[in-house]
């Protein structure tokens, strides 16, 4: 289905885990170079089960079959569900997309008991969502849905040698819409830079070149500079746009002989594409909008509207897989841009 990767296996998880419905998923990650699952989706699997106490078949390292079987609901206990378990001699695999496998499954659970949970793995790592993204851009979006979260970053952890913490305390489910079909004014910017083992003159420098990039618009930059421990060196730039109806982030890593100049341009660069648009929402938000706006459609018949600048693969798989497990209208309109417009109804 869809992009044929580790998007379906970890929304499949996740609602199977809501609702109860025994899952079976083949031809894991087939046309990958490295197929099946590898530690940070065997991490998601693995922690999803917990949640629902899932009987589960084919949950290793490899294994290109799943079978997950919910036994009970969701429990609200304390968690830590550990990236490096999953391979011998640890992995830097993503803490942020294990935390969005299980976060709406806690949010529910949290409805009668607060929920606190940790992830340890890596938190800046190519291909996934950091840290401060979740904390800056996913974790503001599910707030507008109602759902109030406490989000901390104690160490942060590079690839390739992962090792950071985060954790995440949750204390009510999601209950109303999300409209984001318009942006509105832009108000300000929010640059938020992580280092590790770093001099300060790297993030000084990522920061000028943000203001820099960034004079023509108008509006104040604030800075967020963040020294943190970690078993090994990283950079990572994240640009928050705050506007009036909505809030989106671009992340860029450091890495090795890329100067730090550049680390912050590309952030920039991508802001830019998006204002460009005119629409609500940026391609990555887009899709991780698509689950909880479903519950608050499932749960209390709230509707939920956004634009996107670039309907991806990943957006069109998140509204196939939900459409198997949710009693909700999901409609997807694309135009000849590649921009979009997705509708959540009851």
């Amino acid at each position: 289905m869809g992009e044929g990767g580790g998007q379906i296996i970890r929304t499949a998880v996740a609602l199977a885990a809501i609702t109860g419905k025994p899952t079976e998923i083949v031809n894991i990650r087939a046309g990958r170079s490295k197929p099946g699952l590898q530690a940070q989706h065997l991490t998601s699997v693995k922690a999803a089960g917990l949640l629902c106490h899932a009987e589960m078949r084919g949950a290793e390292l490899g294994s290109q079959f799943l079978r997950f079987v919910p036994t009970t609901e969701v429990k609200s206990s304390y968690e830590t569900f550990d990236v490096s378990e999953a391979r011998q001699g640890g992995s830097a695999g993503a803490t942020g997309l294990v935390l969005q496998t299980v976060a709406l499954p806690l949010a529910l659970a949290s409805a009668s008991n607060s929920v606190s949970t940790t992830f340890r793995g890596g938190t800046h790592v190519p291909m996934s969502p950091s840290a401060d993204y979740i904390e800056y851009v996913f974790l503001p979006a599910l707030r507008e849905m109602g759902v109030l979260a406490k989000f901390t970053v104690s160490e942060v952890g590079f690839f390739p040698k992962g090792g950071g913490e985060i954790s995440l305390s949750l204390t009510s489910p999601p209950n109303e819409g999300i409209d984001r079909t318009e942006r509105g004014k832009l108000k300000r910017f929010v640059a938020v830079i992580t280092t590790a083992q770093l001099p300060d003159h790297v993030a000084e420098r990522g920061l000028a070149q943000l203001q820099k990039d960034l004079k023509d618009y108008g509006v104040p930059v604030i800075p967020v500079l963040k020294s943190l421990p970690s078993p090994g060196a990283g950079a990572a730039v994240l640009l928050v746009a705050e506007c009036e109806k909505t809030v989106e982030g671009w992340q860029s890593l450091g890495e090795r002989g890329k100067p730090m100049e550049r680390v912050a341009s590309d952030a920039a660069r991508d802001f830019k594409k998006w204002f460009a648009t005119g629409m609500g929402t940026d391609r990555y938000l887009a899709d991780q909008l698509v689950l909880p706006s479903a519950l608050c459609s499932s749960l209390c018949a709230a509707p939920s509207r956004w634009t996107t600048s670039h309907v991806s693969e990943h957006l069109r798989t998140v509204i196939m897989v939900l459409s198997l497990y949710l009693p909700v209208s999901l409609l997807l309109t694309e135009n000849a841009d590649g921009s979009g417009l997705v509708e959540v109804k009851a």
